[in-house]
């Protein structure tokens, strides 16, 4: 009885090692993963397969990692294997991607001829912190494309910087192969260079051929080159790309040595310089019209204007300046942006504005009431403050026909940024940070954002009845915190704030809002046309053409009384949002998610947000009631432990029971043998 008993314990455990070996070799080469979350949180998204199926030529990822890295950089590195696998799982033979051992020469060396750089991490080895340089990127090529995607330190929004490199790749081959007229590379030379005696000089002419024939051959053969050297224009020293009325100008630059004269680049970086040229010519990025002219947020300023905006958009949009009050809105312009004027608009521009809209156009809008006029260095010696300044642009009217009202209130909110200062820490009431239900959870710009921070908003007045604009809709997408107030005038919202002062009533403040659906124009007839000399008339007395009897003096064709049902109008009541104070450009904060998800809802693309907002937040727990808490609290501490000792005492007696059993079944075989 023993030895049987003995016998076929032996062979369950050999069977049951032999099943976990073979479920061991099955697992280690093959994949398989479930996403249990609702919102889809660890499976590919619609635009990945899209973007895998759109790719005609092998699709490669080399990925640069070092391993045995500390957390939580481990962690991102298993994050993007797993995610590669399931793109290799459904891209098939058309996507591949490499693990390069970046602790070899060789792979270092590979790592920095893609242009990857190397990180510096904390680590504690031997009991103390010490650093490291580690490498954390990957590179997606694609025929002659390379993007890459440097710096992979977190993996939410991991499948977004993948798949976009994967897109640009793929979309600038798409464009080189579909060129109908060649490239041409011209390169500048004035002919009084010679004099300045840059060392390399006479080399470049060599050396921008052989760059030239490198290009044009990873280029599919669609490029020509050309070598000027004009006498007239002194001191060029530049190439360009031309690509019919387009033009790419790459200058190229000369150093001061240090015991004088004058040097070139490294004919790498020259090199690396016009590759980055020729794909900003090409690249086929969607157009977005941006307002100039009225006082605007300037493109190139990187400290008080939009070049944090520029920097945000460059890979995504192409931002084209037009000067409303010159001429109307290309066609090929669906999106305009307007950031921050400071003048008052024309009554053209104003009306170009408004037909753009009423063609369908969507129009993005940052606009304040008030701006801060800072004094002088001098005025300043003589005690001179800031001013608040009122603005008047005219675009207030025309938002407030459509449906938004920038009301002149001055948002101030106990839930604000706190600020480091003098002695401990100073709330900046004029700085909400907008989380929980502050942000529409039911719009897909705003879903999965969380710390928003706006600066210096005004209240919007939205109507408050679902029927108080027929044919339209207005969707708040910001709103202040319940513990928010206005104040009319902006040199109140000053450090001695300590909350809602006594006899303000707080409430929630809308500090964005999109409207869509039928927007009536704000004119009723183009300005200086067939209306000779009259003013134009608001929206208030609207007429449109149609409701004019023929002979009555009727508009042209190209007037447009309302926009149908594609118009769209999305108002941000700051323009601070787009400076580099609130916008890092590259979208480490939920800032600039909330511009890149707004222009891409507008440019008819909601999966591109949907993509990019992925795993940005975690769940979090909605309590039904104030008395929920406190039961869940004494719950654990009460009742689970009393489960526990109960579960043991349930395990102890059955473990008695058992063994009093075996004892008198042996005692029996005693008794009978």
């Amino acid at each position: 009885m023993g030895n049987s008993t003995r016998y076929r314990a032996t062979i369950h455990l050999v069977l049951i090692t032999a099943i976990l070996v073979v479920l061991n070799l099955v697992s280690s080469n093959a994949f398989f993963r479930l996403d249990l979350t609702s919102s889809g949180a660890y499976s590919l998204s619609p635009l990945t397969r899209e973007t895998l199926a759109r790719a005609e030529d092998p699709l490669r990822v080399r990925i640069f990692y070092t391993d045995r890295v500390p957390p939580p950089y481990n962690g991102v590195r298993q994050y993007l294997l797993d995610l590669l696998r399931e793109y290799e799982t459904l891209g098939g033979r058309s996507f591949s991607y490499e693990v390069v051992d970046v602790s070899s020469p060789e792979g270092r060396a590979a790592a920095r001829e893609y242009g990857l750089e190397q990180v510096e991490i904390q680590e504690v080895r031997s009991d103390e912190f010490q650093s490291r340089a580690v490498f954390l990127g990957a590179v997606v090529l694609y025929g002659s494309a390379l993007e890459k995607v440097d710096h992979i330190s977190r993996s939410d929004g991991l499948e977004y910087l993948l798949t976009s490199a994967m897109e640009r790749a793929i979309s600038r081959v798409d464009a080189l192969a579909g060129l109908t007229e060649p490239v041409k590379m011209r390169a500048l030379l004035s002919a009084d260079l010679e004099r300045y005696r840059i060392q390399g000089l006479e080399d470049l002419p060599r050396q921008l051929e052989d760059i030239f024939h490198r290009i044009n051959r990873d280029s599919y053969d669609r490029l020509t080159y050309e070598l000027s050297r004009p006498r007239d224009d002194q001191g060029r020293l530049e190439v360009q790309f031309i690509q019919g009325d387009r033009l790419q100008t790459v200058p190229l630059q000369v150093y001061a040595e240090l015991f004088g004269g004058y040097s070139l680049d490294d004919p790498q970086d020259i090199e690396e310089s016009l590759r980055w040229g020729l794909r900003s010519l090409v690249a086929a990025n969607p157009r977005v019209g941006y307002s100039v002219g009225f006082g605007e947020r300037d493109l190139q300023d990187h400290r008080q204007g939009a070049g944090a905006l520029t920097l945000l958009l460059e890979n995504r949009y192409d931002l084209v300046p037009l000067d409303l009050s010159e001429g109307e809105i290309p066609p090929d312009i669906d999106t305009l942006v307007v950031n921050g004027p400071r003048e008052e608009f024309s009554r053209q521009a104003l009306y170009r504005l408004d037909q753009f809209v009423m063609r369908g156009g969507r129009l993005m809008v940052f606009l304040d009431r008030h701006y801060q006029q800072m004094p002088s260095q001098q005025e300043m010696l003589f005690g001179a403050q800031p001013q608040w300044v009122e603005i008047e642009t005219g675009l207030e009217k025309v938002l407030a026909h459509y449906g938004l009202e920038l009301t002149s209130g001055f948002v101030l909110d106990e839930e604000s940024f706190v600020a480091s200062a003098q002695g401990g820490r100073q709330k900046i009431y004029q700085a909400p940070v907008l989380r929980g239900d502050s942000l529409n959870r039911d719009s897909v710009i705003t879903r999965a954002l969380e710390d928003v921070i706006v600066l210096n908003a005004q209240e919007i007045g939205v109507p408050r009845a679902d029927d108080a604009l027929a044919g339209r809709r207005v969707t708040p997408l910001l709103q202040s915190s319940p513990r928010s107030w206005t104040v009319d005038d902006p040199s109140l919202a000053g450090p001695g704030i300590q909350g809602v002062p006594p006899g303000e009533t707080p409430d929630r403040r809308v500090l964005a809002a999109l409207l869509e659906g039928e927007i009536p124009s704000f004119f009723q007839a183009p300005p200086e046309d067939l209306v000779s000399g009259e003013d134009l008339v608001s929206g208030e007395d609207l007429v449109s053409g149609e409701d004019q009897e023929p002979g009555a003096g009727a508009f042209p064709e190209r007037f447009r009384g309302s926009s149908g049902s594609g118009g769209a109008v999305l108002l941000v009541s700051s323009s601070e949002l787009t400076t580099a104070q609130l916008l890092d450009p590259q979208n480490r904060t939920p800032n600039g998610t909330f511009v890149l998800n707004a222009l891409d809802y507008l440019k008819d693309q909601p999966g591109r947000a949907e993509l990019r907002s992925k795993g940005l937040t975690v769940p979090r727990l909605h309590i039904a009631s104030p008395v929920l808490p406190g039961m869940i609290r004494w719950f654990n501490l009460l009742v689970v432990p009393a489960l526990v000792v109960l579960l043991g005492l349930v395990v102890r007696s059955r473990r008695r029971a058992r063994s009093r059993a075996l004892e008198a079944f042996f005692s029996d075989e005693e008794v009978s043998s």
